[in-house]
Protein backbone atom coordinates (compact mmCIF):
# COMPACT_ATOMS: atom_id res chain seq x y z
CA UNK A 1 0.00 0.00 0.00
CA UNK A 2 1.44 3.50 -1.23
CA UNK A 3 0.71 6.33 1.54
CA UNK A 4 0.55 9.62 1.14
CA UNK A 5 0.70 10.62 4.64
CA UNK A 6 1.92 8.66 7.68
CA UNK A 7 2.07 10.18 11.03
CA UNK A 8 3.62 7.90 14.05
CA UNK A 9 2.96 8.43 17.48
CA UNK A 10 1.99 11.69 17.71
CA UNK A 11 2.07 14.00 20.66
CA UNK A 12 1.00 17.25 21.42
CA UNK A 13 0.92 19.00 24.64
CA UNK A 14 -0.35 22.66 24.78
CA UNK A 15 0.47 24.91 28.26
CA UNK A 16 -2.40 26.63 29.79
CA UNK A 17 -2.46 29.24 32.28
CA UNK A 18 -4.64 31.22 34.56
CA UNK A 19 -4.22 34.57 32.92
CA UNK A 20 -2.31 35.82 29.63
CA UNK A 21 0.95 36.84 32.16
CA UNK A 22 1.17 33.37 33.23
CA UNK A 23 4.19 32.48 30.38
CA UNK A 24 6.27 35.24 31.88
CA UNK A 25 5.60 34.76 35.39
CA UNK A 26 6.72 31.35 35.08
CA UNK A 27 9.99 32.81 33.24
CA UNK A 28 10.98 34.91 36.51
CA UNK A 29 9.55 32.82 39.05
CA UNK A 30 11.01 29.77 37.29
CA UNK A 31 8.06 28.18 38.84
CA UNK A 32 5.73 25.76 36.69
CA UNK A 33 2.40 27.92 37.12
CA UNK A 34 0.50 26.10 33.75
CA UNK A 35 -1.30 23.27 33.67
CA UNK A 36 -0.71 20.51 30.60
CA UNK A 37 -3.53 19.59 27.80
CA UNK A 38 -2.72 16.23 25.81
CA UNK A 39 -4.36 17.46 22.73
CA UNK A 40 -3.06 14.47 20.81
CA UNK A 41 -2.11 11.46 22.66
CA UNK A 42 0.33 8.88 20.62
CA UNK A 43 -1.72 8.78 17.55
CA UNK A 44 -0.75 6.93 15.00
CA UNK A 45 -2.26 7.02 10.87
CA UNK A 46 -0.94 6.04 7.73
CA UNK A 47 -3.24 7.41 5.01
CA UNK A 48 -3.20 5.36 1.54
CA UNK A 49 -2.60 7.52 -1.66
CA UNK A 50 -5.68 7.46 -4.03
CA UNK A 51 -8.37 6.88 -1.41
CA UNK A 52 -10.64 9.30 0.56
CA UNK A 53 -10.07 9.19 4.38
CA UNK A 54 -12.83 10.21 7.40
CA UNK A 55 -11.56 11.68 10.57
CA UNK A 56 -14.65 11.53 12.84
CA UNK A 57 -14.82 13.02 16.43
CA UNK A 58 -16.74 16.27 18.40
CA UNK A 59 -15.36 19.62 18.87
CA UNK A 60 -12.86 19.29 20.87
CA UNK A 61 -11.35 16.24 20.09
CA UNK A 62 -7.83 16.98 18.19
CA UNK A 63 -9.13 16.39 14.71
CA UNK A 64 -7.60 20.08 14.07
CA UNK A 65 -4.88 19.94 15.76
CA UNK A 66 -3.67 16.71 13.75
CA UNK A 67 -4.49 18.69 10.85
CA UNK A 68 -2.37 21.43 11.71
CA UNK A 69 0.68 19.06 12.48
CA UNK A 70 0.15 17.58 9.02
CA UNK A 71 0.41 20.66 6.94
CA UNK A 72 2.96 21.98 8.92
CA UNK A 73 0.93 24.45 10.94
CA UNK A 74 1.97 23.57 14.22
CA UNK A 75 4.55 21.36 15.32
CA UNK A 76 4.00 17.72 17.58
CA UNK A 77 5.55 17.81 21.09
CA UNK A 78 7.14 14.54 19.97
CA UNK A 79 6.20 12.41 16.98
CA UNK A 80 6.94 12.14 13.43
CA UNK A 81 4.58 12.87 10.13
CA UNK A 82 6.46 12.14 6.68
CA UNK A 83 4.18 14.05 3.86
CA UNK A 84 4.34 12.38 0.18
CA UNK A 85 3.37 15.01 -2.27
CA UNK A 86 1.66 18.22 -2.60
CA UNK A 87 -0.60 18.93 0.00
CA UNK A 88 -3.24 21.68 0.09
CA UNK A 89 -5.33 22.10 3.31
CA UNK A 90 -8.65 23.19 2.11
CA UNK A 91 -9.94 25.89 5.15
CA UNK A 92 -12.67 28.38 3.48
CA UNK A 93 -11.32 31.41 5.85
CA UNK A 94 -7.59 31.17 6.14
CA UNK A 95 -5.53 33.55 3.68
CA UNK A 96 -7.86 35.71 3.06
CA UNK A 97 -7.89 39.61 4.22
CA UNK A 98 -11.22 41.11 3.68
CA UNK A 99 -9.55 44.09 2.96
CA UNK A 100 -8.69 43.48 -0.48
CA UNK A 101 -11.38 42.36 -3.17
CA UNK A 102 -11.77 38.68 -4.08
CA UNK A 103 -9.74 39.33 -6.95
CA UNK A 104 -6.66 40.21 -5.80
CA UNK A 105 -7.32 37.29 -2.83
CA UNK A 106 -7.26 34.72 -5.43
CA UNK A 107 -3.64 35.45 -6.29
CA UNK A 108 -2.47 36.14 -2.53
CA UNK A 109 -3.89 32.98 -1.13
CA UNK A 110 -2.48 31.09 -4.41
CA UNK A 111 0.99 32.36 -3.34
CA UNK A 112 0.33 30.70 0.42
CA UNK A 113 -0.10 27.75 -1.43
CA UNK A 114 3.20 27.76 -3.26
CA UNK A 115 2.04 29.09 -6.62
CA UNK A 116 3.66 32.08 -8.67
CA UNK A 117 1.65 34.63 -10.15
CA UNK A 118 1.43 33.44 -13.48
CA UNK A 119 0.71 30.40 -12.33
CA UNK A 120 -2.09 31.52 -10.53
CA UNK A 121 -2.93 33.86 -14.09
CA UNK A 122 -3.46 30.55 -15.49
CA UNK A 123 -6.33 29.42 -12.98
CA UNK A 124 -8.25 32.77 -12.51
CA UNK A 125 -10.70 32.30 -14.71
CA UNK A 126 -12.20 28.93 -13.60
CA UNK A 127 -11.65 29.84 -10.00
CA UNK A 128 -14.04 32.92 -10.69
CA UNK A 129 -16.32 30.87 -12.71
CA UNK A 130 -16.32 28.26 -9.56
CA UNK A 131 -17.12 30.95 -7.27
CA UNK A 132 -20.13 32.17 -8.90
CA UNK A 133 -18.91 35.73 -6.84
CA UNK A 134 -19.83 37.12 -10.53
CA UNK A 135 -19.04 41.17 -10.48
CA UNK A 136 -18.65 40.75 -6.93
CA UNK A 137 -14.94 39.56 -7.13
CA UNK A 138 -13.82 43.19 -7.75
CA UNK A 139 -15.54 43.88 -4.25
CA UNK A 140 -13.58 43.98 -0.79
CA UNK A 141 -13.89 40.72 0.61
CA UNK A 142 -15.37 42.50 3.75
CA UNK A 143 -18.44 43.57 1.63
CA UNK A 144 -18.68 39.45 1.57
CA UNK A 145 -21.72 37.55 3.13
CA UNK A 146 -20.05 34.68 4.87
CA UNK A 147 -21.61 32.24 2.24
CA UNK A 148 -19.67 34.29 -0.39
CA UNK A 149 -16.60 34.28 1.20
CA UNK A 150 -16.58 30.15 1.87
CA UNK A 151 -17.34 30.20 -2.02
CA UNK A 152 -13.71 32.32 -3.03
CA UNK A 153 -11.90 30.16 -0.45
CA UNK A 154 -13.08 26.68 -1.55
CA UNK A 155 -12.83 27.93 -5.13
CA UNK A 156 -9.29 28.83 -5.17
CA UNK A 157 -8.39 25.69 -3.20
CA UNK A 158 -9.50 23.33 -5.30
CA UNK A 159 -8.98 24.71 -8.56
CA UNK A 160 -4.83 24.56 -7.35
CA UNK A 161 -5.01 21.13 -8.34
CA UNK A 162 -3.25 19.45 -5.34
CA UNK A 163 -1.96 15.45 -4.47
CA UNK A 164 -3.14 15.57 -1.38
CA UNK A 165 -6.16 17.72 -0.69
CA UNK A 166 -7.35 18.03 3.40
CA UNK A 167 -11.02 19.15 4.07
CA UNK A 168 -11.74 20.70 7.09
CA UNK A 169 -15.76 20.86 7.42
CA UNK A 170 -15.23 22.87 4.23
CA UNK A 171 -18.57 21.29 2.67
CA UNK A 172 -20.94 23.06 4.98
CA UNK A 173 -20.44 26.27 2.47
CA UNK A 174 -22.92 27.83 0.19
CA UNK A 175 -26.29 26.90 -0.62
CA UNK A 176 -27.62 23.82 -1.18
CA UNK A 177 -26.63 23.87 -5.44
CA UNK A 178 -23.19 24.91 -4.25
CA UNK A 179 -22.64 22.45 -1.73
CA UNK A 180 -23.53 19.63 -4.41
CA UNK A 181 -21.12 21.57 -6.79
CA UNK A 182 -18.40 20.74 -4.45
CA UNK A 183 -19.08 17.33 -3.64
CA UNK A 184 -18.67 16.62 -7.29
CA UNK A 185 -15.62 18.26 -7.56
CA UNK A 186 -14.42 16.16 -4.90
CA UNK A 187 -15.86 13.47 -6.75
CA UNK A 188 -13.52 14.26 -9.59
CA UNK A 189 -10.95 14.23 -7.40
CA UNK A 190 -11.30 11.07 -5.92
CA UNK A 191 -11.38 9.65 -9.39
CA UNK A 192 -8.36 11.27 -10.54
CA UNK A 193 -6.21 9.31 -7.75
CA UNK A 194 -6.00 11.81 -5.80
CA UNK A 195 -5.73 11.49 -1.41
CA UNK A 196 -8.36 13.59 0.45
CA UNK A 197 -8.49 14.01 4.18
CA UNK A 198 -12.02 15.17 5.49
CA UNK A 199 -11.82 15.87 8.40
CA UNK A 200 -15.98 16.03 10.14
CA UNK A 201 -18.23 15.37 13.12
CA UNK A 202 -20.64 14.27 11.16
CA UNK A 203 -20.60 10.85 10.80
CA UNK A 204 -23.22 10.34 7.79
CA UNK A 205 -20.86 12.33 5.24
CA UNK A 206 -17.62 10.22 6.06
CA UNK A 207 -19.72 7.65 5.49
CA UNK A 208 -21.01 8.19 2.17
CA UNK A 209 -17.66 10.03 0.97
CA UNK A 210 -15.10 8.15 2.78
CA UNK A 211 -13.69 4.04 2.04
CA UNK A 212 -11.97 4.44 5.27
CA UNK A 213 -12.16 6.99 8.44
CA UNK A 214 -10.22 6.95 11.96
CA UNK A 215 -12.15 8.26 15.39
CA UNK A 216 -10.34 10.67 17.63
CA UNK A 217 -11.58 10.97 21.60
CA UNK A 218 -9.79 13.71 23.26
CA UNK A 219 -6.96 13.10 21.73
CA UNK A 220 -6.78 9.42 21.37
CA UNK A 221 -7.26 7.61 18.23
CA UNK A 222 -10.30 5.03 19.30
CA UNK A 223 -10.48 3.06 15.59
CA UNK A 224 -9.96 3.40 12.21
CA UNK A 225 -10.77 1.01 9.43
CA UNK A 226 -13.70 0.56 6.97
CA UNK A 227 -15.91 3.96 6.95
CA UNK A 228 -18.98 2.43 7.49
CA UNK A 229 -18.28 0.58 10.72
CA UNK A 230 -15.98 3.32 12.12
CA UNK A 231 -19.33 5.78 11.54
CA UNK A 232 -21.42 3.50 13.24
CA UNK A 233 -19.16 2.97 16.04
CA UNK A 234 -18.70 6.57 16.71
CA UNK A 235 -22.86 6.50 16.10
CA UNK A 236 -23.34 4.48 18.87
CA UNK A 237 -21.62 6.48 21.25
CA UNK A 238 -22.78 10.31 20.23
CA UNK A 239 -26.06 8.44 20.49
CA UNK A 240 -25.46 7.14 23.81
CA UNK A 241 -26.39 3.66 23.19
CA UNK A 242 -22.71 2.76 23.91
CA UNK A 243 -20.20 3.59 26.78
CA UNK A 244 -16.75 3.89 25.70
CA UNK A 245 -15.50 1.01 27.61
CA UNK A 246 -18.29 -0.99 26.01
CA UNK A 247 -16.97 -0.11 22.43
CA UNK A 248 -13.14 -0.39 23.22
CA UNK A 249 -14.12 -3.91 24.56
CA UNK A 250 -15.69 -4.60 21.09
CA UNK A 251 -12.97 -3.03 19.70
CA UNK A 252 -11.06 -6.13 20.45
CA UNK A 253 -12.51 -8.19 17.84
CA UNK A 254 -12.13 -7.80 13.93
CA UNK A 255 -15.57 -9.10 12.33
CA UNK A 256 -18.01 -9.10 9.47
CA UNK A 257 -20.73 -11.15 8.06
CA UNK A 258 -20.08 -11.09 4.15
CA UNK A 259 -22.49 -13.11 2.74
CA UNK A 260 -26.00 -14.32 3.72
CA UNK A 261 -27.61 -17.48 1.28
CA UNK A 262 -31.01 -18.25 2.72
CA UNK A 263 -33.85 -19.77 0.77
CA UNK A 264 -37.11 -21.38 2.67
CA UNK A 265 -38.57 -24.74 1.32
CA UNK A 266 -41.06 -27.51 2.75
CA UNK A 267 -39.05 -27.58 5.40
CA UNK A 268 -38.67 -24.13 6.28
CA UNK A 269 -35.71 -21.74 6.67
CA UNK A 270 -32.47 -22.23 6.21
CA UNK A 271 -29.57 -19.79 6.28
CA UNK A 272 -26.28 -19.91 5.93
CA UNK A 273 -23.56 -17.13 7.08
CA UNK A 274 -19.92 -16.29 5.95
CA UNK A 275 -17.45 -14.07 7.36
CA UNK A 276 -14.63 -13.45 9.36
CA UNK A 277 -14.57 -13.40 13.22
CA UNK A 278 -10.82 -13.09 14.98
CA UNK A 279 -10.16 -11.64 18.46
CA UNK A 280 -6.18 -9.92 19.51
CA UNK A 281 -7.35 -10.39 23.17
CA UNK A 282 -6.90 -14.17 23.74
CA UNK A 283 -10.65 -15.23 23.21
CA UNK A 284 -10.65 -18.22 20.99
CA UNK A 285 -14.12 -19.85 21.45
CA UNK A 286 -17.25 -18.15 20.02
CA UNK A 287 -21.15 -18.79 19.83
CA UNK A 288 -22.96 -17.37 17.34
CA UNK A 289 -26.38 -15.88 18.67
CA UNK A 290 -29.87 -15.66 16.47
CA UNK A 291 -32.23 -13.55 19.00
CA UNK A 292 -35.98 -13.43 19.31
CA UNK A 293 -35.94 -9.54 19.89
CA UNK A 294 -39.09 -9.69 21.59
CA UNK A 295 -38.81 -12.33 24.16
CA UNK A 296 -35.17 -12.68 24.55
CA UNK A 297 -34.89 -16.03 23.33
CA UNK A 298 -31.94 -17.24 21.45
CA UNK A 299 -30.54 -20.38 19.19
CA UNK A 300 -26.88 -21.11 19.34
CA UNK A 301 -23.68 -22.67 17.65
CA UNK A 302 -20.19 -22.26 17.91
CA UNK A 303 -18.50 -20.89 15.39
CA UNK A 304 -15.63 -22.92 14.03
CA UNK A 305 -12.72 -21.43 12.32
CA UNK A 306 -11.59 -22.16 8.98
CA UNK A 307 -9.33 -20.14 6.50
CA UNK A 308 -10.60 -16.90 5.52
CA UNK A 309 -10.81 -16.48 1.45
CA UNK A 310 -12.87 -13.16 1.30
CA UNK A 311 -11.83 -9.98 -0.02
CA UNK A 312 -11.23 -8.29 3.26
CA UNK A 313 -7.56 -7.25 4.02
CA UNK A 314 -6.72 -8.92 7.21
CA UNK A 315 -3.41 -9.78 8.46
CA UNK A 316 -1.72 -12.43 7.33
CA UNK A 317 -1.04 -13.85 10.52
CA UNK A 318 -4.85 -14.76 11.20
CA UNK A 319 -6.26 -15.20 7.27
CA UNK A 320 -6.13 -19.58 8.45
CA UNK A 321 -8.09 -19.21 11.20
CA UNK A 322 -9.89 -16.01 10.95
CA UNK A 323 -13.28 -17.12 8.56
CA UNK A 324 -16.79 -18.91 9.70
CA UNK A 325 -19.48 -20.35 7.57
CA UNK A 326 -22.55 -22.06 9.85
CA UNK A 327 -25.77 -22.43 8.82
CA UNK A 328 -29.46 -22.27 11.22
CA UNK A 329 -32.51 -24.13 9.75
CA UNK A 330 -35.61 -24.78 11.10
CA UNK A 331 -35.83 -28.00 10.87
CA UNK A 332 -32.93 -27.88 12.97
CA UNK A 333 -34.18 -25.32 15.80
CA UNK A 334 -38.49 -26.47 15.57
CA UNK A 335 -40.83 -24.05 16.78
CA UNK A 336 -38.03 -21.00 17.69
CA UNK A 337 -38.67 -19.48 14.37
CA UNK A 338 -42.05 -17.23 14.71
CA UNK A 339 -43.63 -14.04 13.52
CA UNK A 340 -41.70 -11.01 15.41
CA UNK A 341 -37.85 -9.61 14.77
CA UNK A 342 -34.50 -11.49 15.11
CA UNK A 343 -30.73 -10.04 15.17
CA UNK A 344 -27.35 -11.76 14.92
CA UNK A 345 -24.29 -11.80 17.35
CA UNK A 346 -21.71 -13.39 18.50
CA UNK A 347 -21.47 -14.72 22.62
CA UNK A 348 -17.84 -15.44 24.29
CA UNK A 349 -16.52 -15.52 27.46
CA UNK A 350 -13.70 -13.89 29.03
CA UNK A 351 -12.51 -14.47 32.83
CA UNK A 352 -15.28 -16.06 33.23
CA UNK A 353 -17.52 -13.02 32.16
CA UNK A 354 -19.90 -13.74 29.50
CA UNK A 355 -20.19 -11.04 27.06
CA UNK A 356 -21.90 -10.32 23.28
CA UNK A 357 -21.53 -8.06 20.36
CA UNK A 358 -23.11 -7.73 16.88
CA UNK A 359 -21.57 -8.76 13.95
CA UNK A 360 -20.61 -6.42 11.74
CA UNK A 361 -22.48 -6.41 8.08
CA UNK A 362 -22.12 -2.33 6.50
CA UNK A 363 -21.08 -4.76 3.60
CA UNK A 364 -22.34 -7.74 3.41
CA UNK A 365 -24.08 -9.82 0.36
CA UNK A 366 -27.47 -11.03 0.80
CA UNK A 367 -28.79 -13.95 -1.61
CA UNK A 368 -31.59 -15.06 -1.58
CA UNK A 369 -35.48 -13.53 -2.53
CA UNK A 370 -36.34 -10.24 -0.90
CA UNK A 371 -39.51 -11.59 1.10
CA UNK A 372 -38.66 -15.41 0.80
CA UNK A 373 -42.23 -16.77 1.77
CA UNK A 374 -42.86 -20.62 3.39
CA UNK A 375 -44.86 -21.49 6.41
CA UNK A 376 -44.44 -17.22 6.97
CA UNK A 377 -42.63 -14.63 4.89
CA UNK A 378 -38.78 -14.05 5.80
CA UNK A 379 -37.44 -10.87 5.24
CA UNK A 380 -33.66 -10.08 5.52
CA UNK A 381 -32.05 -6.93 5.75
CA UNK A 382 -29.62 -4.57 6.75
CA UNK A 383 -30.21 -1.84 9.19
CA UNK A 384 -27.63 0.51 10.46
CA UNK A 385 -24.99 -1.80 9.48
CA UNK A 386 -26.13 -4.67 11.18
CA UNK A 387 -28.15 -7.87 10.14
CA UNK A 388 -31.59 -8.61 11.35
CA UNK A 389 -34.89 -10.57 9.99
CA UNK A 390 -38.25 -10.41 10.39
CA UNK A 391 -40.59 -12.83 9.96
CA UNK A 392 -44.56 -12.12 9.00
CA UNK A 393 -47.30 -13.81 8.35
CA UNK A 394 -48.81 -14.70 5.29
CA UNK A 395 -52.59 -13.51 6.03
CA UNK A 396 -54.05 -10.81 8.75
CA UNK A 397 -55.42 -13.24 11.53
CA UNK A 398 -57.91 -11.48 13.55
CA UNK A 399 -58.23 -13.27 16.79
CA UNK A 400 -59.77 -12.43 20.69
CA UNK A 401 -59.90 -14.62 23.89
CA UNK A 402 -64.03 -13.84 24.36
CA UNK A 403 -63.69 -15.55 28.12
CA UNK A 404 -61.57 -16.84 30.45
CA UNK A 405 -62.37 -18.19 34.12
CA UNK A 406 -60.81 -20.78 36.52
CA UNK A 407 -62.02 -24.26 37.89
CA UNK A 408 -60.21 -26.27 40.28
CA UNK A 409 -57.04 -26.71 38.86
CA UNK A 410 -57.57 -25.36 35.92
CA UNK A 411 -57.84 -22.57 33.21
CA UNK A 412 -60.87 -22.72 30.34
CA UNK A 413 -60.89 -20.50 27.56
CA UNK A 414 -62.93 -18.98 25.45
CA UNK A 415 -61.87 -16.97 21.86
CA UNK A 416 -62.67 -16.31 17.79
CA UNK A 417 -60.15 -16.50 15.21
CA UNK A 418 -60.58 -16.23 11.61
CA UNK A 419 -59.22 -14.30 8.59
CA UNK A 420 -61.11 -12.52 6.08
CA UNK A 421 -62.26 -14.18 3.16
CA UNK A 422 -60.93 -17.79 4.64
CA UNK A 423 -64.55 -19.25 4.70
CA UNK A 424 -64.81 -22.10 7.43
CA UNK A 425 -68.22 -24.35 6.48
CA UNK A 426 -66.65 -26.72 8.70
CA UNK A 427 -65.01 -27.82 12.13
CA UNK A 428 -61.90 -29.77 10.18
CA UNK A 429 -61.81 -26.43 7.68
CA UNK A 430 -59.09 -24.67 10.29
CA UNK A 431 -57.07 -26.05 12.90
CA UNK A 432 -56.11 -24.12 15.93
CA UNK A 433 -54.22 -24.40 18.48
CA UNK A 434 -52.92 -22.42 22.23
CA UNK A 435 -49.00 -22.15 22.71
CA UNK A 436 -47.96 -21.81 26.33
CA UNK A 437 -44.23 -20.85 26.26
CA UNK A 438 -42.43 -20.41 29.51
CA UNK A 439 -40.53 -17.17 29.19
CA UNK A 440 -38.22 -18.27 31.96
CA UNK A 441 -37.28 -21.03 30.00
CA UNK A 442 -38.49 -20.92 27.00
CA UNK A 443 -40.30 -24.41 27.29
CA UNK A 444 -43.12 -24.58 25.31
CA UNK A 445 -46.74 -26.64 25.60
CA UNK A 446 -49.10 -27.16 23.00
CA UNK A 447 -52.90 -27.31 23.19
CA UNK A 448 -55.23 -28.34 20.68
CA UNK A 449 -57.97 -25.90 20.68
CA UNK A 450 -61.85 -27.58 19.61
CA UNK A 451 -63.25 -25.60 16.88
CA UNK A 452 -66.92 -24.73 17.29
CA UNK A 453 -70.26 -23.05 16.11
CA UNK A 454 -70.41 -19.31 16.58
CA UNK A 455 -72.38 -17.20 14.25
CA UNK A 456 -70.82 -14.28 15.75
CA UNK A 457 -69.18 -13.35 12.66
CA UNK A 458 -70.89 -14.48 10.23
CA UNK A 459 -73.78 -12.45 11.12
CA UNK A 460 -71.89 -9.33 11.99
CA UNK A 461 -71.63 -6.86 8.98
CA UNK A 462 -69.07 -5.08 10.28
CA UNK A 463 -66.75 -8.17 10.04
CA UNK A 464 -68.38 -9.63 6.98
CA UNK A 465 -69.70 -7.76 4.69
CA UNK A 466 -69.64 -9.99 1.35
CA UNK A 467 -71.71 -12.73 3.79
CA UNK A 468 -69.07 -15.42 3.60
CA UNK A 469 -69.46 -18.57 6.25
CA UNK A 470 -67.54 -17.90 9.23
CA UNK A 471 -69.72 -20.15 11.62
CA UNK A 472 -66.58 -22.30 13.00
CA UNK A 473 -64.65 -19.68 13.85
CA UNK A 474 -65.14 -20.23 17.98
CA UNK A 475 -62.44 -21.82 19.89
CA UNK A 476 -62.32 -23.53 23.69
CA UNK A 477 -58.99 -25.11 25.37
CA UNK A 478 -58.46 -26.29 28.86
CA UNK A 479 -55.33 -25.50 30.43
CA UNK A 480 -54.24 -28.21 33.33
CA UNK A 481 -52.49 -25.53 35.76
CA UNK A 482 -50.81 -28.34 38.12
CA UNK A 483 -48.59 -29.36 35.45
CA UNK A 484 -46.90 -26.15 35.21
CA UNK A 485 -44.00 -24.77 37.11
CA UNK A 486 -44.04 -21.75 38.80
CA UNK A 487 -42.96 -18.61 36.15
CA UNK A 488 -44.49 -16.21 33.71
CA UNK A 489 -46.28 -17.74 30.64
CA UNK A 490 -47.06 -16.07 26.93
CA UNK A 491 -49.81 -17.44 24.86
CA UNK A 492 -49.16 -17.54 21.40
CA UNK A 493 -51.90 -19.08 18.87
CA UNK A 494 -51.60 -20.99 15.84
CA UNK A 495 -54.23 -20.99 12.86
CA UNK A 496 -54.15 -23.58 10.29
CA UNK A 497 -55.92 -22.98 6.62
CA UNK A 498 -56.40 -27.00 6.13
CA UNK A 499 -57.99 -25.89 2.65
CA UNK A 500 -56.17 -23.78 0.15
CA UNK A 501 -54.27 -21.13 0.66
CA UNK A 502 -52.87 -23.84 3.53
CA UNK A 503 -51.37 -20.79 5.54
CA UNK A 504 -50.43 -21.39 8.83
CA UNK A 505 -50.91 -18.08 10.93
CA UNK A 506 -48.93 -17.38 14.32
CA UNK A 507 -49.78 -14.59 17.20
CA UNK A 508 -49.59 -13.46 20.28
CA UNK A 509 -52.99 -13.79 21.95
CA UNK A 510 -55.47 -10.85 22.22
CA UNK A 511 -57.35 -10.15 25.08
CA UNK A 512 -59.18 -7.32 24.97
CA UNK A 513 -62.16 -8.13 27.43
CA UNK A 514 -61.13 -7.28 31.01
CA UNK A 515 -64.49 -7.86 32.07
CA UNK A 516 -64.63 -11.77 31.28
CA UNK A 517 -61.39 -12.46 32.61
CA UNK A 518 -60.55 -13.26 36.19
CA UNK A 519 -59.84 -9.92 38.35
CA UNK A 520 -58.60 -12.00 41.55
CA UNK A 521 -55.44 -14.84 42.02
CA UNK A 522 -56.73 -18.56 41.82
CA UNK A 523 -55.44 -20.33 44.32
CA UNK A 524 -54.14 -24.21 44.21
CA UNK A 525 -53.06 -25.09 47.60
CA UNK A 526 -49.62 -22.88 47.93
CA UNK A 527 -49.65 -21.67 44.64
CA UNK A 528 -52.35 -19.08 42.90
CA UNK A 529 -52.49 -18.69 39.01
CA UNK A 530 -53.01 -14.98 38.19
CA UNK A 531 -54.53 -13.71 34.61
CA UNK A 532 -52.51 -10.69 32.86
CA UNK A 533 -53.99 -8.83 29.80
CA UNK A 534 -53.07 -4.97 31.05
CA UNK A 535 -51.05 -4.94 27.36
CA UNK A 536 -53.39 -6.62 25.88
CA UNK A 537 -51.83 -9.31 25.14
CA UNK A 538 -53.00 -12.88 27.15
CA UNK A 539 -50.07 -14.21 30.04
CA UNK A 540 -50.19 -15.84 33.38
CA UNK A 541 -48.11 -16.11 36.03
CA UNK A 542 -47.85 -18.76 38.52
CA UNK A 543 -46.28 -18.01 41.75
CA UNK A 544 -45.85 -19.82 44.94
CA UNK A 545 -47.73 -18.46 48.32
CA UNK A 546 -45.26 -19.47 50.89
Amino acid sequence: MDVAVSVKHITKKYKLYDDKWGPIKEVVTKKPLHREFLALNDVSLDFPKGEAIGVLGTNGSGKSTLLKIITGIADPTSGTVDVNGALVFLDVSSGIDPEMSGYDNIFMKGVLLGYSKEEMMEKVDDIIEFSELGDFINQPVKNYSSGMRAKLGFAISVNVNPDILIVDEALAVGDSMFRAKCMNKMNEFKEQGKTIIFVSHDKNAVESFCSRAAWINKGELITYGDSKQVASIYNEFMSGKKKLEEIRSELEFSHSIEKVQYEVTDEGLAMTLEGYLYGRNGVQSFEFMLKDSRTGETISKEIRPIPYRGQSSLPNEVQEKAGFSLTFSEKEFPSFFKPGSYTFGVRYTQADVQSQFSLWAGNVELDGEEDARGRFIYKVRVNKNQLNMTVENADKLQQQMNKIWFKDSSLHMEGVAFVRGYEVPAPETATVQLHLINLGTFEERIYPAAVEWTDEITENPSFNPQGKNYNYSQFSAVIQLADLENGEYEYRLTYKMNSQPHHELNTLVWASKSKEYPAEPHVMGNRAAVVHTETKYLRMEIKALF
